[in-house]
Formats: structure tokens, sequence, C-alpha cells
């Protein structure tokens, strides 16, 4: 049994790990041959690869062709087709000079319901990609899920509801489809609810990560009809606090409840060439099904839509059931965690199993793990110098080694701590030693500047080594003592962050059951209940593993890459059902040595996914484009990104220039690669200024193949009332400076900008830079790309700039 109790830590630990990568796993694709109600990811790949087969922006050449096929799409299945044109609007930022907009076609479909005055069901995805992508998961792994729920649901009885399914343009460009579908469109009245699809990977569970306001009763129905959910309120809570947006966010503006979802695994695939359709993972748009389809049969079908109720505190377990629940049952499991704590710790002391002092170290000893865990990892971070977007997609490259890597770091440098304690370790150096971690975090990543966090925790870990070692600590102080904390977080969260609650309750109480088990039986020589007591805390264990090891890994996949000490938050939460465990193993004489080692192998994972090349499946970014300002006669070949790989020097040098970092104001705010290249005839756009009246036109007519126009102003007096195509837009000017408006899909006919012009006489520069498709007709393009490399935002496009200006 002691041999058993000596690898316990280690056999629960790695048997959580491994059942927690395998609760993250895409379930298994339901073939062609399914049921006609039932949602087959194998029928819905068709439009997948159709969609994708080339890039397809907003304004683009493909972008035509995947309308067409979603119209012929929407009307093979009988529904009511309509395509919705109108204009759409992203801003305004940096004080109101800064507008986006598009010309958007929307493209709806609806299955009538029985009775069309219900409120409606919406089910939404966006149709357009970025450019250099294909998007066969952003977006049309969602488009092509929400044509498949269509027709389970059209093979089904009549719903007793509308269900809209809307396909949305300008996504990718600033959400400019919801924009004018939420804003504008007389169909967004008869919305009661609505399901947006989305991703940010191409594989992985799709999780439910946002939903509406006041969630609560919308969620038990999720809980009741989603087959294998995934959803976690801590997500939601936090990403109401983040800066990203998809359409679902003018929903939420709207006030309409609803569900997000998405899957992020493999970001790699976000945005680039790779996100083809051989490339996605077919079990993630199954599970885009398994939890839509359901969810949106039994909303189309019930008589009354949920009604508004507090949100709810929710997860999913072992990503098999979803667990919703009100926030006053919230408090109520907070109670009962916070009574078995002071059981145990009431017990703990009156067996004379522990003190009051051993208590309090036990408890400086879990923050010990927080601090110096989290000081490690944020090391770590500086160490990895993501200073850039290609250094952020190199690592996205090696994403799993790097997961890994962090997690062995982090279990390394807990279990060092928890045999510091049983040890009564000297303090000396653990405390030098998070010192200097804290001051290296100064040091790294540029020149020396304060790192508020990571010498704040240098010094935490500091003052909690002197807390918590020095003297051995026994078990059962430890564990109590770490119980004491995670209550404390688990208050904390409760108070500022309910839906967060869920991730500290739950393994909070598991963790002190196990406890009040042991304590309550006390010492025993009967050999069946110690194996019995053993049993309960190794299941405790694997339990709390599986549960928080499936949060970790989904959080790190969303955040770890620049922020790995986000990690160090989930060993926290697992570490009081660990603590028995890593105890035991800890009277082992040679303890240290396993636990340096695999903090050692966390550095040398980390380490490869840092230095490791780029490969044929997992490439780098590249960036080449050309560039004419026809104002001028001159052009260029340049590159947006930090560095130059051979391809893309090569694609610079090509025509005799020399690569140079150079500014090319008003267009960019920091220095580009550019390089002198040869004019080549090219088909200007028309940027036209006069004043009309008190009104001063700035209109751009934009040359062929124009997926988009950027134009920027700078009077030198004072403009107000802007308007866009004569409608007011939130745009504003100032003196000296320069206003930015950037128009996706314009009209052949022009763009026209316009302002009252006050104060009398005035000047107004401006220029217009046009990104058309592909390079120029007359000037050579540079070649295939290696394997290793993948172009990347305006790569293989023709930039064209002309300048004007007008006095009055």
């Amino acid at each position: 049994m002691k041999a058993i109790r000596l690898l316990g830590f280690w056999i629960c630990l790695l048997l959580g790990l491994a059942l927690a990568a395998l609760a993250q796993r895409s379930p298994p694709v339901v073939p062609a041959s399914a049921p006609p109600d039932a949602f087959s990811a194998q029928r819905a790949m068709a439009d997948v690869r159709t969609i994708a087969l080339r890039p397809h922006p907003t304004g683009s050449t493909d972008i035509v062709r995947v309308r067409d096929h979603l119209m012929a799409r929407i009307s093979s299945l009988g529904l009511e087709l309509s395509v919705r044109a109108d204009e759409g609007y992203t801003g305004p930022r940096n004080d109101g000079r800064w507008l986006v907009a598009g010309s958007v076609q929307n493209i709806i479909g609806v299955l009538p319901g029985a009775d069309r005055s219900k409120p409606a069901v919406l089910i939404m995805s966006h149709y357009d990609s970025v450019a250099n992508s294909p998007g066969a998961a952003d977006d049309a792994a969602g488009v092509a899920a929400a044509l498949e729920v269509a027709r389970a649901l059209k093979a089904g009885p009549t719903p007793a509801r509308d269900v809209i399914f809307l396909f949305t343009d300008g996504e990718e460009q600033g959400l400019l489809g919801a924009d004018a579908f939420f804003a504008r469109d007389p169909l967004r009245q008869k919305v009661g609810v609505v399901i947006n699809m989305e991703a940010r990977g191409d594989s992985g569970r799709a999780a439910m990560f946002q939903t509406g306001p006041q969630n609560g009763a919308l969620m038990a129905l999720f809980a009741r009809e989603a087959k294998r959910p995934a959803a976690n309120s801590l997500a939601a809570a936090v990403y109401e606090k983040m800066p990203n947006d998809t359409d679902f966010t003018h929903a939420v503006k709207a006030g309409l409840p609803g569900l997000n979802f998405a899957f992020i695994d493999d970001q790699l695939a976000y945005h680039t060439p790779l996100a083809k359709a051989d490339h996605l993972d077919q079990g993630s748009l199954q599970h885009f099904g398994d939890q839509v389809l359901p969810t949106a049969r039994a909303l189309a079908t019930a008589q009354t839509l949920p009604g508004k109720a507090p949100n709810a505190v929710y997860s999913d377990v072992f990503g098999l059931f979803l667990v919703s629940y009100p926030v006053e049952v919230a408090w109520g499991l907070l109670a009962l965690a916070g009574v078995l704590v002071l059981y145990a710790l009431v017990r703990g002391l009156m067996i004379r199993g522990t003190s009051v002092v051993e208590l309090l170290k036990g408890l400086a000893g879990f923050l010990l793990v927080g601090t110096s865990g989290a000081l490690v990892l944020h090391l770590t971070g500086k160490l990895l110098h993501i200073a850039d977007l290609q250094a952020h997609y190199a690592l996205l490259g090696r994403f799993d080694p790097l997961l890994l890597g962090c997690t062995a770091i982090l279990v390394g440098v807990a279990l060092a701590v928890v045999i510091g304690q049983a040890k009564g370790a000297a303090r000396i150096w653990p405390s030098l030693l998070a010192l200097a971690a804290g001051g290296a975090t100064c040091l790294i990543g540029g020149p020396p500047a304060l790192d508020p966090i990571g010498a704040g925790l240098g010094v935490a870990s500091a003052v909690l080594v002197w807390a918590s070692l020095g003297k051995p600590v026994g078990v059962l102080g430890a564990w109590i003592g770490a119980l004491v904390g995670l209550l404390a977080i688990a208050v904390a969260a409760m108070v500022l962050l309910p839906g967060g609650s869920v991730m500290a309750v739950w393994p909070l109480l598991v963790a002190a059951l196990a406890a009040v088990l042991v304590l309550a039986k006390g010492g025993t020589r009967d050999r069946r209940v110690a194996w019995a007591l053993t049993a309960c805390v190794a299941v405790a264990a694997i339990v709390v593993v599986v549960q928080v090891g499936a949060w970790g890994a989904w959080t790190f996949a969303g955040l770890g890459v620049t922020l790995p000490a986000i990690l160090a938050a989930f060993g926290l939460l697992a570490l009081p059902a660990l603590i028995p465990l890593a105890h035991d193993f800890s009277a082992l004489k040679l303890a240290a040595i396993p636990a340096t080692l695999v903090a050692a192998v966390g550095g040398g994972l980390v380490a490869y996914a840092v230095l490791a090349g780029a490969t044929p499946t997992r490439p780098e970014l590249t960036e080449a484009a050309h560039l004419s300002d026809l104002s001028s006669g001159q052009a260029w070949r340049i590159s947006t990104l930090p560095r130059l790989d051979a391809w893309s020097r090569g694609a610079l040098v090509a025509q005799g220039g020399t690569p140079a970092q150079k500014e090319l104001p008003p267009f960019f705010r920091s220095k580009v690669w550019m390089a002198e290249a040869r004019p080549v005839p090219l088909d200007p756009p028309q940027l036209i200024m006069e004043h009309a009246g008190e009104r001063l036109l700035v209109r751009v007519i934009p040359g062929p193949g124009a997926e988009y126009v950027t134009l920027r102003i700078k009077p030198d007096g004072m403009l107000a009332g802007a308007r866009l195509n004569g409608r007011p837009v939130p745009l504003t000017t100032k003196r000296g400076e320069w206003t930015s408006l950037t128009y996706h899909a314009p009209d052949p006919n022009g763009v026209t900008l316009s302002f009252s012009r006050l104060n009398g006489a005035g000047r107004v520069e401006a220029a217009a830079l046009e990104t058309r498709e592909g390079w120029p007709r007359a000037a050579p393009s540079p070649g295939a790309k290696p394997e290793g490399l993948m172009g990347w935002g305006i790569s293989d496009k023709t930039l064209v700039l002309t300048r004007a200006a007008v006095s009055w």
C-alpha cells in the first residue's frame, strides 16, 4: 500500500490529464446515411468544400460565387429566400475619426412556422472570409452547419414559429452585415432568440462561450437539449469584458437572448491559407450540429420561448452533460463547501492532527503555489518574446508542446512547494530565487523596465516562502490550509463574478468532501477502510484533475500563447484535491529529483515550441504586395510584416529595389518594408474633391477589382455633419489630423463622403488607397511560396494610391 500511495500522485495526475484530453476531443462524425432529421457533418462538408474553395472576402470576385451557391442551396431547401442589400458600419474609434463601412448583401432563408406571428428563432453565421484564407472554419463551417440544421428541421414537423437563417456579409471587415441587419432590417423585429456559429481555429469542441442577457431559462433549455454540450459561465462572464466581437455582439446590444458557439483549437489555421476544407476537423462541425440542432428544434417547436430569468451559473461536466443553476443555488453550494471546510478545520484541530500554525503555513503554501507558478510561467512568457504577429503565429504552429511544456513546468513548481513544506526546506535560497525571477522579468524582452506583474509575483513569492517553509508541515495542515485558501477564492469569485464561481466551488466541494470522509473516520487499523479512504482521495483527485484540466486546456487555447501564467490559476483549483497524494509522495527521500525532471522536461518542450522551424503542415506567415502611387508615378513592392523571409525578400528585390523599412503616411501606423519597383499601367481610382454650396464633397470612384478603399482626409479648418452616401455617420475631423474611412465592396459608381464647411476659407488634403485582387497584370508575380510559408493579410494584392487637395 505504501508503494501505491507513493505513486498515487503521478497515477492520479496523469490519468486525470489523459481523461481531460479525452473530454476535449470532438465527437465522431455522423455519416451522410443518417436519418433525414439528424445532423450529419459528412453531409455538411459538401457545402464547406464549395464555400472554402478559395478566399472570398467582401468585395472580391469569389464572394459572388459563394453568394450564388448560398442562394441556390436555400432555394433547394424550400426556404423563403431574400437578399438584403444595405450598408454596414463599424466605429467610430480614435476620437470619432475612424470609421469602417461597406456595401453588404445579407442572405436570408426563412423556414415558415405554423404561427408566423410568434417571435422567430434566428440562426446566424457569416459567409465572407478574410483575404488569403479560404475560411473553411471561419465561417464556412458555421454556414454549412446552418444549412444542415435547416435541412434537418425541414425534414421534421412544421415548427411552431418561423426559423430565420441569416448569412451575414462583411463580418471580417467589422461586423458590417450584422450591423445592417440588427440596426435597420425590418425582419429583426420578428426575432425572439439568436444562435450564432463562429470559429477561431479549425478543430476542437464547439464551445458555447457567450450568451445574451438574463439567460437563466435559455440555459436550462440548452442544458436539457444539447448533446455533449461545452459551456462555462466563467468564459461567458470574462468574454463580456474582452474587446473581441462577433456578429452576436449586435444581438446582445439589441437586448436579445441567445447562444454563441465557436471552436478554437489549432489557431494556426485562423485567418490563414491553412484553413482549407481538408484541414477542418469534421468532428468540430459535427459538434456544432450536436448542440445547435436539438436546441434550435426545441426553441422552434416550443409554444413560448424561454422568458427572461437571472443569469445562470453553469458548466459542462467532463464534456458529457451541462449543469446549470441560478445564482441562489450557487450561494447554497458555496455555503455547503464552507461547512465542509469548517468541519475539516475543526476536526483536524480536535484530533490534534494539525495546529493553527500549521494551518496558516498550509494556507501560505497554497498561495505560494499560485504565485510561484504564475511567476515562472510569466517569466516563460517573457522568454517566448511574442513581440509581433509573425512570432505569435510561429508559436501557434507548436501549440501542443507549448501547452504540455507549461503544464509540466507548473506541476514541477507546485510539487517543489509541497515537498519543501513537507520536509521543512530552508527559506533563504527559494526566496532569493523568487526575487531573482521577478527581477528577470524586468530585464527580458526589451530595454530594462519595471514589470509590475513579474516584480509583484517575485516579491509575493519571496514573502510566502518565509511564511510557508522552514519547519515541516503535516499533510492535514497543508490539505486543510489549501481548502481554506480555495474557499477564500470561491467567496471572492461569488462576490465579484458569480458566473466564475463554478470553477472554484466544484473542485472545492469534491476536495472538501474527500477531506471530511478521511477526517470523520480518523485513524484506522482496518486495512479495508484504509484502502477505501485512499480510493476516495484518489477518485476525488482524478475527478478534479479531469474537470479542471478540461477547463484549463480550453482557456489556454484562448489566452495561453500570450498569457501562459493563466495556467497557474487552474493549478490552484486542482491543488487541494492533489495535496494529500503529493504529500505522500514527498515522503520519498529523493522526491525532489522527479519534480526537477518534470520541470526540466517542461522547459525543453517550451524551448522546442520556440525553436522548431516551419514545416509544410505548420507553415509560417509571409507577405508581399505591389503598391503604386499614381500621384508621384512611383511604385514599390511592400511587406507590412516585421521580418522578411527568403520568399518575401526575393519578391521585394525582384525588380531591382533594395528593401528598407520606411514610413508611408498616412496609411501605415508603423514602418513597412519597401523596395522600389517598375511602375506599371493601372486603371486608377478617381479621387474627386469639390465644394457644393456649404458642403465639401470627397468622392472615390474605384478602379476594376477593388475589394476596399481607405480614404484619409486632413483639414486645416473645421468640418462637421459627416454624411456617407447621403446618410449621416458619426465621423468627426480634427484640424491638422487625419480622419479615416475604410469602405469595403465599394459601388462602381463611387463612394461619397461629405461635410459641412465651417469658418470661411480652408483647405483639405485627401489620399485614397485602394486594394485590389492579385498582382498587376503587367508586373510578374514572385512565384509560388515554399511549403513552409503561407500568405497573410495584403499578400499578393495590388495597392493603388492617389492624392488630391481642395481649397476654398
